[in-house]
């Protein structure tokens, strides 16, 4: 999500940084959307990538056909250096980088196993959505050793190994949790620039994840509850007024907890949700599948909580939702 202008003078700077980098081996834990595109374009660069994936249909169609992304009327295809299916992998690719790109519903597990084959100087960045997230990876792993990323992109898997982007409103952002890791933060962004998805380095990364957060929190659980996509959400007078009531009531929490983005958010936010287009979020599609659903707007709710700004629009919903998941898993 971008209200800020665009700061030229960075961008050309990041990529005469991203020119000097010397090449990364980077890995990617996730094959969804969001670890497909960002593999892609860093492969298309000429990166080191390393995709893993528990899902073996995607893994072995990347395999086979290598990954092919469409943006914009345009398709283009191109290979990883190699892939794996467990996180065990991880140790004979030697990556200097792991994003994480899975849902955080997995992170638990997820990090267990990479503990296990982690070594000191390797660095993960978390690129997930959600409040917090880093937070609890660095309890793991010592806050040295980790970045988090806001991703401000988004697709969708047309079959296994073509993934199509739905938008990506630039930049993405990246922050860190220790000064110690700045400046690579800061190679890191200017290397995914010029890899072709604009990124920039900020120093109050939560602000950015909140921001999302609050946005993705507008929209989620009425379409999920309703079955809409964001636009009928947005055009329909009873939903938008629950979007509205959402969106307000996050606002509100997040300025409780520090982070205020301007007396006309509330506006801003809601043109911008208004432009959203004739698809469902991935919660909706979660629950239509019967897939475990990632409550990602959940921490507004326990802050809201902690800092005494209700969310009865926001909690009403999810508990709505949890039913919804609950009457699906009994059913299959």
């Amino acid at each position: 999500m971008r209200f800020e202008r665009k700061n030229r003078t960075v961008t050309v700077f990041s990529a005469i940084i991203a020119a000097q980098m010397p090449k990364h081996n980077i890995a990617i834990v996730g094959a969804g959307p969001v670890g497909s595109i960002m593999a892609a374009y860093l492969a298309k660069k000429g990166e080191n990538i390393f995709l893993i994936d528990i899902k073996e249909e995607l893994i072995s169609a990347i395999e086979q056909n290598g990954l092919n992304i469409l943006w914009k009327g345009e398709k283009f295809n191109v290979r990883v250096k190699g892939t794996g299916y467990f996180t065990a992998s991880l140790s004979r690719f030697h990556p200097d980088l792991i994003f994480i790109a899975v849902k955080a519903n997995y992170n638990d597990p997820l990090l267990e196993e990479i503990k296990m084959i982690y070594k000191p100087e390797q660095k993960i960045v978390v690129a997930q959505n959600g409040i917090d997230n880093e937070d609890r990876v660095a309890e793991k792993f010592g806050a040295g050793a980790v970045m988090r990323f806001v991703i401000n992109y988004a697709g969708m898997i047309l079959e296994p190994g073509v993934v199509k982007m739905s938008f990506f409103h630039p930049p993405n952002y990246i922050g860190i949790l220790s000064p110690e890791n700045e400046s690579l933060a800061k190679e890191i962004a200017a290397l995914i620039t010029e890899a072709g998805l604009e990124t920039q380095f900020v120093p109050d990364i939560k602000k950015y994840e909140w921001k999302k957060t609050i946005l993705n929190a507008a929209l989620m659980p009425v379409c999920a509850t309703t079955g809409l996509t964001m636009k009928e959400a947005m055009t329909t007078g009873e939903t938008r007024y629950l979007c509205e009531q959402i969106l307000n009531e996050s606002i509100q929490v997040a300025k409780k907890v520090g982070y205020e983005y301007g007396e006309d958010f509330f506006e801003q936010s809601l043109a911008y949700l208004s432009g959203a287009g004739h698809h469902k979020p991935s919660t909706s599609l979660d629950l239509e599948a019967g897939n475990p659903i990632e409550y990602i707007f959940q921490p507004i709710i326990a802050y809201g909580k902690k800092v005494g700004s209700p969310t009865p629009y926001l909690e009403s919903l999810t508990k709505v939702m949890q039913t919804l998941e609950n009457q699906i898993r009994k059913k299959s």
